[in-house]
């Protein structure tokens, strides 16, 4: 029987939800997926679906790398345009300058967290989480 391992590219030092860690840190690579969903309390689709959660963590933890792409930059501005208003596009074109020709999503959203409040940062990430960016 072969074991069932962590979805690929997933790493130790990624920020998942917690339930989502409860469940992987059982996956050793030498249990099979109906040993691992019992230890957890978990029925077999619902084991499944945590897998794909986590593998859509890792595709966005990797999205996140890239490069900004004009699709990316409008979405993010769109997002924090409902926290700050109209100067949300100073904000990013600002940053996106700063950056260089070698921004990533990741940059880009550090670099304008850091000039938003903590209250700010709340909602542009509830705005960006909607739309599939955190």
């Amino acid at each position: 029987m072969n074991g069932l391992v962590w979805p690929e590219g997933l790493r130790a030092e990624m920020a998942l939800p917690f339930a989502l860690w409860r469940t992987l840190d059982l996956i050793d690579g030498k249990r099979g997926a109906a040993d691992v969903a019992r230890l957890a309390g978990l029925s077999a689709p619902e084991l499944r679906r945590q897998l794909r959660e986590a593998e859509q963590w890792v595709e966005r933890a990797q999205d996140h790398q890239r490069p900004v792409t004009d699709e990316a930059t409008r979405t993010i501005t769109a997002c924090l345009l409902q926290v700050v208003g109209p100067v949300a596009e100073l904000m990013v074109d600002e940053t996106l300058e700063d950056l260089g020709g070698a921004a990533t999503l990741n940059a880009l959203l550090a670099g304008l967290a850091a000039e938003l409040t903590p209250e700010q940062m709340g909602r542009f990430a509830q705005h960006l989480r909607a739309r599939g960016l955190a």
